[in-house]
């Protein structure tokens, strides 16, 4: 939400810039070249945002790819090249009388204007919508080599006893020692291996102990911990500086993402409607 504000705000901040730059009369500017000699058509202008928009928004996300990129050159020849169309036939009518390819290639052109509204909306339509398209992509590859590692974490292990009483006790213990004691599960880039060293095992067999024995899978178990750190310290008032993902970071979670996925799905309601709820009740 937040950041999309900020998109808004920027997109209004461009537009007040553009505008207060066209300095001239526009009541009487739209189609007179001669009353503007250094200036760009304001119709220029907001055909430069027609197609900026309608490229960057609908065109873009509907249609440009390999499966109907024959819609995509249709609706954009529509799009694009009927309202200089009509702008010929404006001029022609009302403004004057002159050769269709003259009126074309004149300054006044959407398409070959001097600046050209055609060429300027689409090439910053494509760089908006990559770049944008790019950050998305950017968190979406994040969150999937995060559920990776924790797919990785949860090693696979065959239907058989791995562990003797004693050393199931040995694990128990040692487990709990450096989650409760040693708050081990802070460091973000734990891993399962990381556990297993630390306790003097085996990834496998840890992996066998957490499953047989606490019903979870290793990624399950740092993650309560975690949670559970949260709950703390969220609701420490040394902490009322901090922001809600700046704790969650200190409790050892590698991600805003990681922390809201846990969260929600060990507490059942957001971050923030449990720090409205149980936190800070009205």
């Amino acid at each position: 939400m937040f950041k999309g504000k900020i998109e808004i705000f920027i997109h209004l901040v461009l537009w007040l810039f553009l505008l207060s730059s066209i300095n001239i009369e526009w009541t009487s500017s739209w189609f007179d070249p001669s009353i503007r000699p250094n200036n760009p058509a304001p119709l220029s202008l907001f055909m430069f945002a027609f197609y900026f928009y309608v490229n960057a928004f609908w065109l873009i996300p509907k249609y440009f790819s390999i499966e109907s990129w024959k819609k995509y050159v249709f609706y954009g020849f529509l799009l694009f090249i009927l309202p200089e169309v009509i702008r010929i036939v404006i001029y022609k009518l009302l403004v004057r009388d002159i050769g269709i390819e003259s009126e074309l290639f004149s300054r006044d052109s959407f398409l070959f204007g001097m600046p050209s509204a055609f060429f300027f909306g689409l090439n910053t339509s494509f760089i908006y919508r990559l770049t944008k398209d790019w950050f998305k992509n950017k968190k979406k590859i994040q969150e999937l080599n995060e559920a990776s590692q924790e797919k990785k974490n949860a090693v696979p292990y065959k239907n058989v006893n791995l562990l003797t009483d004693q050393e199931t006790a040995i694990i128990h213990r040692e487990i709990l020692d450096q989650l409760d004691n040693n708050e081990i599960y802070l460091n973000p880039e734990l891993t399962l291996r990381d556990l297993a060293e630390t306790i003097g095992s085996t990834e496998k067999k840890v992996s066998y102990f957490l499953n047989q024995n606490l019903d979870s899978s290793y990624a399950e178990l740092i993650n309560k911990y975690r949670v559970e750190k949260f709950k703390i310290e969220v609701a420490d008032p040394k902490n009322t500086s901090l922001s809600v993902v700046g704790i969650a970071l200190n409790c050892g979670f590698p991600s805003k993402s990681s922390f809201y996925r846990a969260f929600k799905s060990q507490v059942s309601m957001t971050p923030s409607e449990y720090i409205k709820k149980i936190v800070k009740p009205q």
